[in-house]
């Protein structure tokens, strides 16, 4: 009898042993409370969450993380060759007054070349880290990407930052990115840094840093040890954002057929033109994306828990009836925002609703909260 128990139970893991639990880590209580609530009643084969990556399931934005390691250590293939332009869909339009895209990008490949010739010549990194050309360069990179948005919309930048791997190959994409995390990953290296111009025109607070909290890394552990399936559905790169999801270290380890980020088209090197093959998960995207890839492998339902943290979160945390709860990890947008309103609302519910809200588990510096996909 004995023997035949111990058959069962190892068909049945989930059913025979406690289930994994959070520890109090800095969840506030009632949000844990729900999370492990959530994963005793709902621990069965077919259910999965789904999560937002940057600023959700990480602290700050790897997109952001890879976009500085490549400014300061001046890391490009074939965008300086392009004018750091690709993907920017009318060059002739204007950045700022008297200023176009176009105006902007030939400055910043002149003075790129300036650097790499100090470098060829000899100079260190922190020599040319020195001179107004770099000061001048990085300030007016971060010009040129705050600029994007106001100029062609909300998502343009999204296929910009990627665009500045062209050239690449994947694989060297991925080594790069593996290079920029480990440079920059840590809750003490989190900061908020200004970058101006000599001439002060250009410039403005970057936001630094990558880590993935230790709160977040236990949810991950918990979902799969109570059988529940964990995705990340994300609106930066998919190659991009598997270097961390995918760490067993530093990230939540999740497996890369776990990984939905945006995909460009396939091929040896990488170019800013996305795969028209494949829903790209921007804003419904989203939605799409979970419609497309992951309800189908857990019998067409939706997701029992869904985490995000911005406006282009907000359509899959709204759209399926089996959502258990929608986790919102509040980084202080706008009340006014779509999140911000779910936020407001959730709050205003006295903790009793579908949605919950969990405050950031690293503080986001107000100046650099921006909108977010």
């Amino acid at each position: 009898m004995k023997k035949l128990l111990l058959v069962f139970c190892a068909g049945c893991l989930v059913a025979c042993h406690p289930a994994a639990r959070l520890e109090p880590g800095n969840w506030d209580p009632s949000v844990r409370k729900s999370l492990n609530t959530l994963m005793r009643e709902n621990a069965r084969e077919g259910a999965y969450a789904v999560f937002d990556f940057d600023k959700t399931s990480s602290v700050h934005d790897i997109s952001q993380a890879l976009w500085v390691y490549q400014v300061e250590h001046l890391r490009y293939a074939d965008a300086p060759a392009h004018c750091f332009l690709d993907g920017v869909p009318d060059p002739s339009k204007e950045l700022v007054e008297g200023v176009t895209f176009a105006d902007m990008g030939a400055t910043l490949k002149a003075e790129y070349e300036a650097m790499r010739q100090m470098l060829d010549a000899g100079s260190t990194l922190e020599e040319v880290h020195a001179s107004d050309d770099y000061l001048d360069f990085r300030a007016r990179m971060f010009s040129l990407l705050a600029g994007m948005d106001e100029a062609f919309g909300g998502t343009v930048s999204y296929l910009w930052m990627p665009g500045l791997l062209t050239g690449f190959t994947p694989e060297e994409a991925q080594a790069l990115v593996r290079e920029a995390v480990h440079d920059q990953y840590g809750r003490e290296k989190l900061a908020a840094e200004s970058w101006h111009s000599p001439d002060g025109r250009w410039g403005g607070v970057v936001e630094r840093g990558i880590w993935v909290s230790p709160e977040m890394k236990d949810l991950y552990r918990c979902l799969s040890g109570n059988g529940i399936d964990a995705y990340v559905c994300s609106a930066s790169l998919e190659l991009v954002v598997e270097v961390l999801a995918c760490d067993p270290d530093l990230g939540p380890g999740l497996s890369p057929d776990h990984v939905f980020g945006l995909r460009l088209t396939p091929g040896e090197h990488l170019e800013a033109v996305y795969d028209s093959t494949y829903v790209q998960p921007i804003k419904a995207g989203k939605v799409a994306c979970i419609n497309a890839w992951m309800a189908p492998a857990h019998d067409g339902m939706g997701p029992v828990l869904v985490g995000g943290d911005s406006n282009g979160d907000v359509p899959m945390l709204t759209a399926y009836p089996e959502t258990v709860h929608g986790l919102l990890i509040d980084v202080g947008r706008s009340p006014e925002s779509a999140i911000g309103r779910l936020v407001s609302e959730a709050k205003a519910q006295n903790k009793a609703g579908r949605n919950l809200v969990q405050p950031a588990f690293a503080p986001v510096p107000e100046s650099v909260q921006g909108g977010g996909i």
